[in-house]
């Protein structure tokens, strides 16, 4: 009898710890797939009027099968077969890039913009935070190269933060071979991004809590390790010129992150902060800044231009329509 008031009590501990358990598996699991679903599809059939050439709608087709759509802008100023491409953030669109499309444009580079899987108007699949996105950056660079199957071609990539960590998986997994790249805003691992982020909204001790269950969810939804989230890791693998960009003010990505993302990628390199900087477009943020470092950058490592294509930009325009008719 005298054990009984000592049982009720233990009991009701168990039951809370499995209401709290249970809880919060059930939070992390909402969350977790806040996180990762699919963007709103958006149909974006309109085509905006832009300086410097045109925009060239077209659909291309990723290893695995699924339609990504893009635009390509040929530059009226192009004086070598340079290509540039493009590629947004998380739950963003290729609308951001239209200024850096028209900085790169005016500077005789061709541009291709591209919607991510599960943005914009490409096809609907969850966010991987560029871990499966390697995958779309491999299509769209395949689809540069076969315009000019049998001319050299350079190509670069400018990437914005979930942008950035795809083309660190492109180079690793994809054995993706740019010219040049620019990472704004790479996150060095999904762990540690994701604990800066969640150190915004709740407490610091809190956090642990949350975070466990949350990755253990992830793993499940994503089929593959929290621990290969982690462009850090994959830029060892990169072998051409590597521009770093990343606001000093971060508290999504802190700045001993970007420096461990920097110290993992071979030289030749270069880090530029941005004072007072987010994490935000820093082109917006800064464009003087960004233009300089972007324009000494790319006047350092890739200044030799290559010879102009042989084809001109309308029967390039004709093999982009028709590799369009082909895809539908």
């Amino acid at each position: 009898m005298k054990w009984e008031p000592l049982l009720r009590k233990t009991g009701k501990v168990f039951f809370y710890m499995i209401c709290g358990i249970t809880g919060a598996f059930s939070a992390s699991a909402v969350a977790t797939w806040m996180m990762i679903r699919p963007a709103r599809k958006a149909r974006i059939d309109c085509i905006p009027r832009i300086s410097y050439g045109r925009l060239e709608p077209f659909t291309i087709i990723t290893s695995d099968g699924l339609n990504l759509h893009a635009w390509v802008q040929l530059s009226q100023v192009a004086t070598g077969n340079d290509w540039v491409l493009l590629l947004h953030g998380y739950r963003s669109d290729r609308e951001i890039l239209q200024t850096r499309r028209r900085f790169f444009a005016r500077r005789g580079y061709h541009t291709l913009l591209l919607h991510f899987r599960g943005h914009g108007s490409s096809q609907r699949s969850r966010i991987s935070y560029g871990f499966n996105e390697r995958k779309d950056v491999r299509a769209a660079f395949d689809f540069i190269k076969s315009l000019h199957p049998d001319q050299p071609v350079r190509i670069g990539i400018d990437g914005i933060s979930m942008g950035a960590a795809a083309a660190a998986y492109a180079v690793a997994y994809e054995l993706v071979t740019p010219d040049w790249v620019i990472l704004e805003s790479c996150y060095d691992n999904l762990r540690r991004a994701l604990t800066n982020r969640l150190e915004l909204h709740v407490m610091t001790w809190f956090v642990p809590l949350i975070v466990w269950p949350m990755e253990f969810v992830a793993e499940h939804l994503f089929q593959l390790r929290i621990q290969d989230l982690n462009p850090a890791e994959a830029l060892k693998k990169i072998s051409c010129p590597v521009l770093v960009l990343a606001g000093d003010s971060e508290k999504v990505l802190k700045k001993g992150d970007v420096e461990s993302l920097y110290q993992c990628i071979p030289e030749p390199k270069r880090l530029v902060y941005f004072p007072g900087a987010g994490h935000e477009d820093l082109l917006v943020n800064n464009p003087r800044r960004y233009i300089r470092s972007v324009a000494d950058f790319l006047r350092d490592f890739s200044s030799q231009r290559l010879p102009g294509p042989k084809s001109s930009n309308i029967s390039i325009a004709r093999e982009i329509a028709k590799q369009a008719e082909d895809c539908t």
